[in-house]
C-alpha cells in the first residue's frame, strides 16, 4: 500500500510556474531509469511521454503497477486530472493547484553552475542540487522553454531537461531523449466520459474502503 500511495505521488508531482517563455505546442519525450545501487546497470526504466498545445499538457507515464498512466493539466485554470483505473473503475482524481501546501518542508537547495550541453538539440543550463540524502546531483534546464511544462524545481525557471527525483527506489533520472513541435490533437486533452471525476480525498476513502474487503 505503500509503494502505491509513493507511485502515486510521484504521478502528482507535476504542477505551474508562472515565467513567460517560448510559447511550445508538441510532444516532449522522456527514458526515466533507476540504476542498482553502486553500479552501472540499469534496474528498471520506462517512458514518460508529455503532449502540450500551450494551454494543457497531458503527462502520460508507464508503469508496472497501473500501466500507462495519464495526467491532464490545465494551466490557465489552474486545475489537473489524473486518470486512474481501480478494480474495474475508472476515475478521474481532481486536483486545485491554486491550492498550495506550504507547510511541506524544503529539504533540497538549487545553485546555478557553470557549463551547459545540448539535449535533444536544446541548450541546457548546468545546476547543483543537493538534499539532506545524497552528496548531490546535476541537472540541466532550458532557458528557451518554460517550467510550465513539467515543473521539477520551482526555483529554476526553465524546462528540465535531465534531472533526478528522489523516490522509494532510489534516484530516478530523466532525460529528454526527442522534441517534436507539432499542433497535437485537441481530443487528448478531454476528460473520457466513462471516467468519474473525484476529489483526491473521496479516492482515497474508495482505495482504502476496497482494500479493508
Amino acid at each position: 500500500m505503500n509503494r502505491f500511495l509513493c507511485a502515486l505521488s510521484i504521478l502528482l508531482i507535476t504542477s505551474v510556474s508562472g515565467f513567460s517563455q517560448t510559447k511550445f505546442s508538441g510532444v516532449l519525450k522522456y527514458k526515466a531509469t533507476v540504476m542498482v545501487p553502486d553500479s552501472n546497470k540499469v534496474w528498471k526504466s520506462w517512458n514518460v511521454t508529455l503532449y502540450t498545445n500551450d494551454t494543457v499538457v497531458r503527462l502520460e507515464t508507464e508503469t508496472q503497477q497501473f500501466g500507462v498512466q495519464v495526467y491532464i493539466r490545465n494551466m490557465s485554470l489552474n486545475k489537473a486530472y489524473l486518470l486512474l483505473e481501480l478494480d474495474g473503475n475508472k476515475y478521474a482524481i481532481q486536483t486545485d493547484l491554486s491550492k498550495k501546501n506550504d507547510s511541506i518542508k524544503k529539504t533540497y537547495t538549487v545553485k546555478k553552475k557553470m557549463g551547459s550541453k545540448k539535449i535533444a538539440g536544446l541548450k541546457a543550463q548546468k545546476y547543483l542540487v543537493k538534499d539532506e540524502n545524497t552528496d548531490g546531483y546535476y541537472c540541466y534546464f532550458s532557458k528557451k522553454l518554460g517550467s510550465k511544462y513539467l515543473q521539477v524545481y520551482p526555483e529554476v525557471k526553465g524546462l528540465a531537461l535531465d534531472y533526478y527525483i528522489p523516490s522509494q527506489d532510489g534516484l530516478i533520472h530523466y532525460e529528454l531523449i526527442e522534441k517534436r513541435d507539432e499542433s497535437v490533437n485537441r481530443d487528448l486533452f478531454g476528460i473520457p466520459s466513462d471516467y468519474k471525476r473525484i476529489s483526491f480525498e473521496e479516492f482515497m476513502r474508495v482505495f482504502y474502503s476496497n482494500n479493508e474487503h
